[in-house]
């Protein structure tokens, strides 16, 4: 009995936190982490202050071209073999080796930095998921993007990082490279260069990715098969088309919409752009992380009010997603619809929200692994409850909308219908999760007027960031993070299957068994290496639902009446140490 009380005292104050995965990631088990700043982990050609060469003029074509066999041969140098990862880092920050009549020349290069935060030096966790955070900010640097949000300090995406840390995860922070033309008259430039924003943002996560497979991103402690995304806004669209573009032929030079209506070109070319899964192009310099041949592949994607570029990207057999997404949101279409960039408010690609690809998600099977879930805590009832829900909506021409009927991932936010203030429709929130700090902006638009020669003022981007965020705060924003991070974890311990708890032997481990399962009525829960002393059952986001004190290998147990779902079955054992495994009750 004694060790059974202390076994339910440690699941209880901070549900297993040394011994049961799946609890560890479900709830902050640490008070601190450990941050570690502008880490570089690639570098490519900055859109922003490159001298792109006209097509139609040879003599810059050819000084272009001659320049990038330069910068890839400098590359190819420096990579010969996974141990010179390190090398190539320091090499290319702070560009120590390059001359500097390099600097004089059209092809500018840019580090990609990340920050990276762990749990504290205390956690003996070797094997810890990764998540990576993209940042909004549509796809041009904080302030020129019309926003005050747009880097890796963002304060949501920062939080989402230390929340991640906290609770067992490596999280990390990606800055990637921005610069598209939005203030076009011509529609072929605004969503050409759109499109060739998102395809670099894709390129540099794909990167990102990468380099945490690497020597490099090994020495944090992680599993480098367990690696998923999450991003907000403009971030989310870079994290749903990681994880659906993969045909270049069909998902873009196939679609109409991806096409230049006066050159009959596609956007994104992969001879110039590179290609989709990382390789060089005329504009992109060769990756040394994808030269060595480690993976892109990710486990999950998870979206914070972005859309994906097009519905049919998404394909059965894909990682599963979880979206959160605004259901009055005048930018990022909830549903079907045409994106909008606030910082001109002009119409740009029509694309495909939440509502949309998560139902698509589901008729496929890919959020198979967390469709069981049972109803019964406050997060996915709150979201249940909007399933199949006919709401008013923004636009005279679209009066209402409907919310898919069994969306399993997707978390709807129903904010109040403003239309009548001086924003029209843009005053409908469609990121409540993000806030910010006016005298750090009072501070940051001081130096960049100063730095650039602009004439920003804080107090008209406050006022414009307000007028679709109104009640913007501190605690308002943390408040929607503990909602995505209570809605999400659950789901995330699923999909990267955290919940697998560890055992003393691997012939105790082998010898675990849980039969019927799915269960209807009752289970056996058996062991023939090994005396059982406590059984915990918990639920999908880990409440105790049952315990009971066993003698013996074997314990069944009728659980005619319990609700519907997934359970986690967390076995101690005599001699010491215990199992958990999951459970699914039909």
């Amino acid at each position: 009995m004694k060790n059974f009380l202390q076994s339910l005292i440690i699941l209880l104050a901070v549900t297993f936190t040394t011994q049961v995965n799946g609890q560890r990631y479900m709830t902050e088990i640490f008070d601190s982490f450990v941050l570690i700043e502008d880490v570089t982990y690639g570098v490519n050609v900055s859109p922003l202050i490159s001298t792109f060469p006209n097509p139609t003029d040879p003599a810059q074509m050819a000084q272009w071209e001659a320049e990038m066999i330069f910068l890839n041969g400098l590359i190819a140098a420096s990579v010969t073999n996974p141990d010179t990862l390190l090398s190539y880092m320091n090499f290319f920050a702070p560009n120590s080796m390059i001359p500097d009549s390099a600097y004089w020349t059209m092809v500018k290069i840019t580090p990609l930095e990340m920050d990276i935060y762990t749990p504290p030096a205390s956690d003996d966790v070797t094997d810890r998921p990764v998540w990576i955070n993209v940042h909004t900010g549509n796809f041009l640097p904080p302030l020129f993007n019309g926003a005050i949000t747009g880097n890796k300090t963002d304060s949501v995406g920062v939080n989402i990082c230390k929340q991640m840390a906290k609770r067992g995860y490596v999280a990390i922070n990606v800055n990637y490279r921005l610069g598209w033309n939005p203030i076009s008259t011509d529609p072929n430039v605004r969503r050409g260069t759109l499109l060739q924003a998102v395809y670099r943002a894709l390129h540099d996560v794909q990167t990102a990715v990468r380099f945490m497979r690497s020597p490099v991103g090994a020495q944090f402690g992680i599993n480098p098969d367990k690696i998923a995304l999450i991003g907000q806004g403009s971030g989310g669209y870079v994290t749903q088309a990681y994880t659906t573009l993969s045909d270049y032929n069909t998902e873009i030079a196939g679609l109409a919409k991806f096409i230049n209506t006066e050159t009959g070109l596609p956007f994104v070319l992969e001879a110039v752009d590179g290609t989709i899964d990382g390789g060089a192009g005329f504009l992109r310099l060769n990756d040394p992380l994808y030269m060595l041949g480690l993976p892109k592949d990710v486990s999950m994607s998870v979206n914070l009010g972005g859309s994906l570029a097009d519905s049919s990207w998404l394909n059965q057999g894909e990682v599963a997603m979880v979206a959160f997404h605004c259901v009055r949101d005048p930018y990022a279409p909830f549903d079907h619809g045409m994106v909008v960039v606030p910082t001109t408010n002009e119409n740009v690609v029509p694309v495909s929200g939440g509502n949309v690809f998560i139902r698509k998600a589901n008729e496929f099977g890919n959020n198979d692994a967390f469709s069981s879930i049972a109803d019964g805590d406050a997060y996915t009832d709150a979201a249940r409850a909007t399933y199949g829900q006919t709401y008013e909506y923004i636009y005279a021409s679209q009066p209402e909308i409907t919310v898919s009927a069994h969306p399993e991932g997707l978390y709807p936010f129903v904010l109040p219908l403003n239309g009548d203030g001086p924003a029209g429709v843009f005053g409908n929130q469609g990121s409540p999760w993000d806030w910010w700090d006016y005298a750090t902006l009072e501070a940051v638009v001081a130096a960049t007027n100063a730095t650039m020669g602009t004439d920003f003022d804080a107090a008209l981007l406050n006022g414009s960031g307000l007028l679709s965020n109104p009640d913007m705060s501190q605690e308002k924003g943390l408040t929607y993070l503990d909602t995505v991070q209570g809605y999400l974890q659950p789901r995330a311990i699923l999909q990267l299957e955290l919940a697998t708890g560890i055992g003393e032997s691997i012939e105790v481990r082998d010898a675990m068994k849980i039969y019927p399962n799915p269960s209807v009525g009752y289970v056996v829960i058996e062991n023939d290496k090994a005396d059982m002393s406590e059984i915990v059952f918990m639920d999908g986001i880990g409440r105790v639902v049952f315990t009971t004190e066993v003698e013996g290998s074997q314990y069944t147990l009728n659980h005619s009446g319990w609700k519907t779902g997934i359970y986690f079955v967390t076995v101690m054992f005599e001699e010491g140490g215990q199992l958990t495994k999951k459970l699914i009750i039909k």
